[in-house]
């Protein structure tokens, strides 16, 4: 006798997590604060269109926009602590990349209070993990071939963990953007341990401003990837920018595309 609920067992399996974990657990993020986020991003979205992705039994928003030129790129942006997918040079980012050629999906990453300390943000990224999973999916179901991951500060923190904990993951690349540490946090806060394990493509960008979390660790990662053997690692220190890439984002975007250029497939 054929067991018709195996198929949907085979559905559910294969569309919960491309990088092979399930999870049961409740959701981690502040569901409150997603919303008021939303009400504020939905209405204002110009390029692309508000789309909304499942993990945990929770939908959560990500902004979605097609290639101008067509073709089977794809980058998943992930933005820092506490804020949404079109906060400031992600959203800027999520545009300027689908005129480069690529499609691109920003996701709403788990948020805590907004007064909770940096370091109680390692509790959300296995929930982040799964909202990754979400966009891959999403992006491969567009027909999506090859993506890249691009994070800034907790979110370059979260795309690098991702790739260390799931290297089976289908992801070409990382554009890691003022990748921070937390030194008494857990290993996912500590890309110097993470980049042990990361085998694809890394772009390590950060200004000579940034942050005293970014700075001090720089070699420290630089280190890491050549203890993993990875020679898609690369680092560039832009003169002048701050965490945040005031008055530097003409140089940030040029960067980041010259990399991709090289180091995204066709």
């Amino acid at each position: 006798m054929h067991n018709k609920r195996f198929p949907l067992l085979i559905v559910l399996l294969l569309t919960g997590f491309l990088s092979g974990h399930v999870s049961a657990q409740q959701t981690t993020s502040n569901l409150k604060r997603e919303q008021n986020w939303a009400d504020q991003v939905v209405d204002t979205v110009v390029v692309g269109e508000p789309v909304w992705l499942n993990a945990r039994q929770q939908k959560f928003l990500a902004l979605y926009a097609p290639s101008a030129q067509g073709g089977n790129r794809g980058v998943i942006l992930v933005h820092g602590r506490g804020v949404h997918p079109a906060w400031g040079f992600i959203d800027n980012l999520r545009v300027d990349l689908t005129e480069a050629g690529f499609y691109t999906l920003s996701l709403q990453l788990p948020i805590l209070e907004a007064d909770a300390p940096f370091g109680t943000y390692g509790k959300t990224f296995p929930e982040a993990f799964e909202r990754i999973d979400a966009g891959i999916q999403y992006l491969k179901g567009k027909g999506v071939q090859h993506v890249l991951l691009l994070g800034h500060s907790t979110g370059a923190m979260t795309a690098v963990a991702y790739a260390a904990k799931y290297p089976q993951a289908p992801i070409s690349g990382i554009v890691a953007i003022g990748l921070s540490t937390f030194p008494n946090g857990p290993d996912s806060m500590r890309p110097a341990i993470m980049l042990k394990s990361v085998h694809i493509p890394v772009f390590d960008i950060y200004g000579s401003n940034d942050l005293h979390e970014v700075l001090s660790y720089n070699n420290a990662r630089r280190t890491a990837a050549q203890t993993a053997g990875n020679k898609g690692y690369s680092a560039v220190r832009v003169p002048g920018a701050n965490h945040f890439f005031t008055d530097q984002y003409d140089a940030l975007k040029k960067h980041i595309l010259n990399w991709l250029g090289r180091n995204a497939l066709p």
